[in-house]
């Protein structure tokens, strides 16, 4: 009975990383992943069949390939193997099965990698760059390929274990929406903290002084009317109008030129207003 060995899942596995490498508009990741099979198909089939075997990989195919994608390749080398011994498994299955579960897989891994662990991680890691810390993007750089692989890691080998039946019990269970919802809690945490640290605008420039009877009067607009409202109104107003524009699809070049021309604009007031002198 053909078995994989344990180093060629290792080599299937790492070059799932590099499906990316011949990206192209026809199949996007496939002759990537064609690659990546390589070692597998070289290890269970004859020289002769080898060519056949690959050509089910020259497909279209797209999926998170870091992540959460690993496990379509630790299930398609579970039933590699099966197929190679002579189970009733088809080229047809494997493509189909392949092609049905990279959309899913694709949805999960993307919010894993971008939009929990990439800010939540890049939240800690500016902070301490800010405070002059040069371990901070160092430190982003390591924890978050260490993340990435040990995901990765895991999830290729419980597909390899448990073949078509672990991403079933997965989405059954429910599993991984209730991380995803735990951790994406984390992660609008840091993003809100980042938001009071980082977004920074005031217009305390604006300062108007009376003069009556009773001496000097100074009202202050920020301090006597942003601030007793609510300290760190105008930032939360900057954030909540960018979120605005992403909710109505503007291009990210306009909201970049939006909050360029805001910037011109209050320092022209503070000109005015004498900041500068």
């Amino acid at each position: 009975m053909s078995q994989v060995k344990k180093s060629t899942l290792i080599k299937n596995w790492l070059l799932t990383y590099s499906s990316e490498t011949c990206y192209n508009y026809e199949r996007l990741q496939g002759l990537g992943n064609t690659n990546a099979f390589v070692p597998v198909i070289r290890e269970l089939y004859p020289e002769d069949q080898q060519a056949e075997e690959l050509k089910k990989y020259l497909v279209f195919y797209n999926t998170e390939p870091s992540w959460m994608g690993p496990i379509i390749n630790g299930i398609t080398t579970a039933m590699e193997e099966k197929r190679a011994n002579g189970a009733e498994i088809t080229a047809d299955e494997i493509t189909v099965l392949r092609s049905a579960l990279m959309g899913p897989m694709a949805g999960i891994g993307d919010t894993v990698s971008q939009s929990i662990a990439y800010p939540v991680l890049a939240g800690i890691c500016i902070q301490l760059a800010l405070a002059g810390n040069f371990a901070g993007p160092i430190l982003f750089e390591v924890v978050f390929k260490i993340l990435m692989l040990a995901t990765g890691y895991s999830m290729y080998m419980l597909g390899y274990r448990r073949g078509r039946d672990a991403i079933v019990e997965i989405l059954q269970s429910g599993l991984i929406n209730r991380i995803l919802d735990a951790v994406s809690v984390v992660g609008l945490m840091v993003v809100g903290a980042m938001t009071v640290q980082n977004v920074a605008l005031d217009v305390a420039f604006a300062e108007f002084t009376w003069v009556n009877e009773l001496g000097d009067v100074t009202f202050n607009l920020q301090h006597g009317v942003f601030d007793a409202l609510l300290p760190g109104l105008l930032p939360l107003l900057v954030v909540l109008g960018t979120w605005g524009l992403l909710r109505k699809r503007v291009k990210p070049l306009t909201m970049v030129l939006i909050i360029f021309a805001l910037g011109f604009v209050i320092v022209g007031l503070k000109a005015l207003c004498g900041a500068y002198m």
